[in-house]
């Protein structure tokens, strides 16, 4: 458990207590205190579920955290099951990869319904990471290529617009492609 200069014992934050709990009890406490007084919810907290916390401003905390948090973990459930129903179509012949990015193209419109600034930041370090890791599978498919590609992709990128020399190109590629393949 950590320690620091507001919390020098070393004990649990009330509302981290109550942001731990199970997730049907954190909705039933929700509802509990949307209906109730917050001294009627402390007394029902060590009553009912032997919780003890001293201030109503834990449960003011609570309050405010509660909704977002269940927000972006239903988010979260709807886009991973999207992603492994996408991954189940055979006719769609779409990659595990391709289905988490649409799984997460749809936690982002879920996002954007909600108007939740704090998941807009989320998605943006989540959106850097996704940038990341698009560089470094672009590296390892790079690194993948033997010269001869690496050749082509470059020698390609020189003759650009220039038809004649394109048609070449696609008959050296044609030619490269049988010899690797161990057809020439």
């Amino acid at each position: 458990m950590r320690r620091d200069i507001e919390n020098p014992e070393g004990k649990a934050r009330g509302d981290s207590v109550l942001k731990t709990l199970p997730d049907a009890l954190q909705e039933e406490l929700y509802q509990f205190l949307r209906r109730n007084t917050q001294a009627k919810t402390l007394a029902w907290l060590q009553e009912t579920h032997g919780i003890q916390i001293k201030s109503g401003a834990t449960l003011t905390e609570f309050w405010t955290w509660y909704p977002k948090s269940n927000f972006l973990r239903q988010a979260a459930q709807t886009s991973d099951e999207l992603a492994e129903t996408l991954t189940k179509l055979p006719e769609l012949k779409i990659t595990a990869e391709q289905a988490r990015e649409v799984a997460a193209a749809s936690f982002e419109i879920a996002a954007a319904r909600n108007r939740d600034i704090d998941t807009f930041a989320l998605l943006g370090a989540g959106e850097d990471k996704r940038f990341k890791r698009q560089l470094a599978r672009e590296k390892f498919e790079w690194s993948k290529k033997t010269e001869a590609e690496k050749g082509l992709e470059a020698l390609h990128a020189e003759i650009k617009g220039d038809a004649v020399a394109l048609q070449i190109f696609e008959q050296l590629r044609a030619r490269v492609k049988l010899i690797q393949e161990g057809k020439v």
